[in-house]
């Protein structure tokens, strides 16, 4: 026969019991003061707070998208359970299952997780994994067709420049013989026709390789062929088709080399055209009068080319966007020049395959600066 009595009649029981829910248990045991005020609290919940909730109104530390909770009104309903939100030390907030009871000078707040509020969250994030994995798959399908199409796109427009150029490669051929085999027979007129189908046949030339180089470059099919180059050679190559067009124009061509013994590892070809594509943007956006500088530095491990202009300069919106495939910047080029917007962005994609860097710095009004950098 059952004498009546518990383990909590027994004094080592009891105190074991306490302190395993002080110390060690997963539950919050939270005591307020007679104002609703968090005065003390076991382990868990001093882990689960903010340390700043402590000497404060309980009523603070409650998340609701509600109306308040009336802590007097949930104190009164003593052992009722009540799921309550608390924000946390994690950042992130908690739901709990709290029970309160009244005491002479304050108030017992035990509480637990609310375990159907864990189940829903994780049917929530079982739900957005399984549908991130489906769009991951999207993604992954998309990607490839897209992949697929860009060959696709490539090989096209390689064919197509590759005829084409074959094309305007004869009309300028004959353009030529007959400037050179015919002209003193045509009179003035007849020789500007002329000369005006050999302008209009060199432009679509350029635009056409333009074309083949941004496929060849984009299909990965892009060759380096690296040799010791002087940065000296490269500028000195570039000069002979560049200072026609900056005379044409009345634009002072200025060029420096810092160090003319120094080498880099580079595709010399490849990098004259860079150069070319930088200086002759700057002939383009500068006026008659103006200068346009081209130089080149040693700076620790890497060779630096520099294009600086006195032209009308860029807005920062557009140069976040200036080395993208046919991007179109805020200002236009002083003489009216056509373009289809490939040639920094060519530049880009021949300074990238040589592990190098290509970045701008403007100001509207006081011209441009570009610069290369290039590892040694």
């Amino acid at each position: 026969m059952s004498s009546g009595r518990t383990m909590l009649d027994a004094p080592e029981s009891a105190a074991a019991m306490c302190s395993y829910v002080l110390e060690t248990a997963p539950v919050l045991a939270l005591y307020l003061d007679v104002g609703y005020r968090l005065v003390d609290a076991n382990a868990q919940a001093r882990r689960v707070l903010c340390g700043e909730a402590f000497g404060r109104p309980f009523a603070e530390q409650i998340v609701s998208f509600r109306q308040a909770p009336d802590l007097a009104a949930l104190v009164r309903q003593e052992g009722v359970v009540h799921s309550l939100t608390l924000s946390t030390a994690a950042g992130m907030p908690e739901t709990l299952s709290f029970r309160f009871f009244p005491r002479p000078d304050g108030v017992l707040a035990l509480a637990s997780l609310d375990l159907e509020e864990q189940q829903a969250l994780r049917d929530q994030a079982l739900a957005l994994n399984r549908e991130l994995n489906n769009l991951t798959r999207q993604l992954h399908q998309a990607n490839a067709e897209l992949r697929e199409l860009n060959e696709v796109k490539n090989r096209f427009i390689g064919m197509a420049a590759h005829d084409l150029r074959n094309s305007v490669g004869v009309i300028m051929t004959y353009s030529e013989f007959v400037l050179d085999e015919a002209g003193d027979r045509l009179d003035d007129e007849q020789r500007g026709f002329v000369r005006s189908c050999l302008t209009a046949a060199a432009g679509m030339k350029r635009l056409i390789d333009s074309f083949l180089d941004v496929a060849i470059i984009e299909s990965g099919h892009l060759r380096l062929e690296r040799s010791a180059v002087a940065p000296a050679a490269v500028v000195a190559g570039v000069l002979p088709l560049l200072r026609p067009l900056a005379a044409r124009k009345r634009i002072e061509l200025l060029t420096a080399v810092e160090d003319e013994a120094s080498f880099l590892s580079a595709d010399a070809a490849k990098l004259e055209q860079v150069l070319v594509n930088l200086v002759i943007n700057a002939i383009e956006h500068s006026r008659p009068g103006q200068r346009v500088w081209l130089s080149a530095r040693r700076e620790a491990a890497q060779t630096v080319f520099v294009v600086r202009d006195e032209g009308q300069g860029l807005a920062p919106e557009d140069q976040k966007q200036l080395f993208a495939p046919f991007a179109r910047a805020g200002t236009r080029k002083t003489a009216g020049e056509r373009s289809v917007g490939l040639g920094l962005a060519i530049a880009r994609l021949v300074v990238e395959a040589h592990s190098g860097r290509i970045w701008v710095e403007s100001t509207p009004g006081q011209g441009s600066t570009f610069f290369v950098a290039l590892p040694s």
